[in-house]
């Protein structure tokens, strides 16, 4: 009997296990095909580093901001949509609220890795342009503290859709830590949001609002296909919204912004 049960038992680990490397294999698959539909409808823009004009920046006692429109046009981000949707689906999201130290929030929502499209827009669309300082910035960082290299965007990806009703009250983004392939130590140091649908679509609402200590609204940002914008976050002072939906759609790509670090921070 007892040989029966291991025998059994050893069964049923080498089914989990099989059952594991199916899901992963699949997983996998989804993230290679995926790439490959986003990969075939981005265009590759020219490296340029004067685009860093293009960058709207909001800098106040509470937040650093940076805003650039036109990183994707509406085509491109409809594609994206359509990929994406394509292979995964939406989950509802919610939450049990302030009592529990968690931010209210309705939306829908899903994730995903892909190491090929982080790289695509960090370098071929050129989102990594946005964080190249001018020589007057660069002094007076010097002057100030170490001077910070941006690396990459985090592969790991979560797709926001919020429809009429849904909202993301007041909280503030963690950082994220983790290594490269080449072991080097990665911190993140910004959100990014890309919105891939907003005020083009009747979108009425669904402003993200940044706070200050008393949750006074002190910036935003309109939602708009193609619209990217990158916050500091993980520090006490950035806290923000997404205002609730009252008609139209929003629906934002987010990941976040690593820079290599020597020690743990």
């Amino acid at each position: 009997m007892k040989n029966k049960k291991n025998k059994t038992k050893s069964n049923t680990t080498k089914n989990n296990n099989e059952n594991k490397e199916e899901k992963e294999g699949e997983m996998k698959f989804s993230q290679t095909l995926l790439s490959s539909k986003i990969g075939s409808v981005l265009t590759k823009r020219p490296y340029d580093l004067n685009l860093s004009h293009k960058t709207e920046k909001i800098e106040n006692p509470f937040h650093e901001i940076l805003i650039r429109d036109d990183v994707l046009s509406k085509k491109e981000c409809d594609s994206i949509v359509a990929s994406i949707c394509s292979i995964f689906e939406y989950q509802l999201a919610t939450s049990r609220g302030p009592k529990f130290g968690e931010a209210r929030r309705k939306n829908n929502r899903m994730s995903f890795a892909d190491e090929k499209l982080a790289k695509m827009l960090w370098e071929d669309i050129g989102l990594k342009t946005m964080f190249i300082r001018s020589d007057e910035e660069e002094e007076e960082e010097e002057e100030e503290e170490e001077e910070e290299v941006f690396h990459s965007l985090n592969e790991n990806f979560r797709v926001y859709e919020y429809t009429e009703s849904h909202h993301f009250g007041p909280h503030i983004d963690e950082r994220v830590r983790t290594k490269n392939a080449r072991h080097q130590k990665l911190v993140s140091t910004h959100t990014m949001l890309l919105y891939l649908a907003g005020e083009e679509n009747g979108l009425k609402g669904g402003n993200t609002y940044f706070l200050d200590d008393y949750r006074n609204r002190i910036a935003s940002v309109t939602p708009k296909a193609g619209r990217v914008c990158f916050f500091r976050h993980g520090e006490e002072k950035c806290e923000h919204e997404g205002e609730e939906i009252f008609a139209g759609k929003k629906i934002v790509l987010r990941s976040d912004v690593f820079k290599l670090v020597d020690v743990e921070e």
